[in-house]
C-alpha cells in the first residue's frame, strides 16, 4: 500500500498543476477586469456627473466643482453656467481659403473653477485656420453645449439639453492683459504651459455681440449681454472653502 501511494500522490500533484495552468488565463482575465473597473471608477470620479433633483433642476458635480444648474427660465445665469462649466466649444469662422463656413474645436476658459468672469478666452495660433481666418474677418460664432457636461439619457439635440451660440469679434488680447488671460486659460488647461513657444500661441478673447440660448422647448432666447455679465455664478459655500484651502 505504501509503495502505490507515492505514484498516486505524484499523479494527483501533476493533475492539480495542469488544472492551475488551465485556469491561469481566466484568473489573469479576472484581475485585468478588476483593474479596469477600478480605473473606470477613478476616472468617473474625476469626470462631471449630472443629477436631476425632484424639482426638475440638475446639478453638475465633480472633484473640484459643485455648481447647481440654474433653472431654465434664468437665461442669463444659464448662459454663464454653460460658458463657465464648458472646457471647450466649436468656433465658426469664414474661411479665407474658400469663403465658406469653417468650424474648429477650441479650448475655452472664463476663469478658474468657481471664479467665473464671463469673459471668453482662447489660446490660438495663426498656424491654425481659426486664428488665421479671424485675422481677416473677426466676426465669428462660438457654440457650447451642455451635452459635453452630460445630459443623462437626454439626447444632445433635445432642447432641454442646453446649448448656446455666441456671436462676436475674435481678436488677440492686448499686451497689458495677456498675462492675465494666459493665467485664466492655464487655470483650466494647464497643458498650454508646455505647448511649443515657436508656434506663436497667443491668448484671444471673443468680444460678445449676442448670446443665443436654447435650454427648453419654444425656441432660442436672446440673452442680454449686460445681464449675462451681471449674473452671479458661484460654487456651493463648502466647495468654495475647500478650493481656497487647496490653493
Amino acid at each position: 500500500a505504501t509503495g502505490g501511494g507515492a505514484p498516486r500522490l505524484l499523479m494527483l500533484m501533476m493533475t492539480k498543476k495542469k488544472k492551475m495552468r488551465e485556469d491561469l488565463p481566466f484568473v489573469s482575465l479576472f484581475f485585468v477586469c478588476v483593474c479596469l473597473i477600478q480605473a473606470c471608477g477613478v476616472h468617473g470620479a474625476r469626470s462631471f456627473d449630472q443629477h436631476v433633483d425632484h424639482d426638475g433642476t440638475k446639478e453638475v458635480t465633480g472633484m473640484v466643482a459643485s455648481i447647481p444648474r440654474p433653472p431654465y427660465t434664468d437665461y442669463a445665469k444659464m448662459a454663464r453656467y454653460l460658458t463657465h462649466m464648458s472646457l471647450w466649444g466649436v468656433m465658426g469662422t469664414t474661411s479665407i481659403a474658400t469663403g465658406l463656413p469653417w468650424t474648429n474645436v477650441v479650448d475655452l476658459s472664463d476663469g478658474p473653477v468657481c471664479n467665473s468672469t464671463g469673459r471668453l478666452f482662447y489660446y490660438l495660433t495663426t498656424m491654425d485656420e481659426t486664428a488665421r481666418d479671424a485675422a481677416e474677418n473677426p466676426k465669428v460664432s462660438f457654440t457650447v453645449a451642455e451635452a459635453s457636461l452630460g445630459c443623462g439619457g437626454t439626447d444632445a439635440e433635445d432642447p432641454t439639453c442646453a446649448k448656446m451660440t455666441v456671436v462676436g469679434d475674435l481678436a488677440p488680447v492686448s499686451d497689458d492683459e495677456a498675462d492675465y488671460a494666459i493665467e485664466m486659460l492655464a487655470s483650466r488647461h494647464p497643458a498650454i504651459k508646455s505647448w511649443p513657444p515657436n508656434h506663436g500661441f497667443k491668448p484671444y478673447e471673443l468680444k460678445i455681440d449676442s448670446l443665443n440660448l436654447l435650454d427648453f422647448y419654444g425656441g432660442l432666447h436672446q440673452v442680454d449681454v449686460d445681464e449675462y455679465f451681471s449674473a452671479s455664478l458661484t460654487c456651493s459655500s463648502s466647495e468654495s472653502s475647500s478650493l481656497q484651502q487647496q490653493a
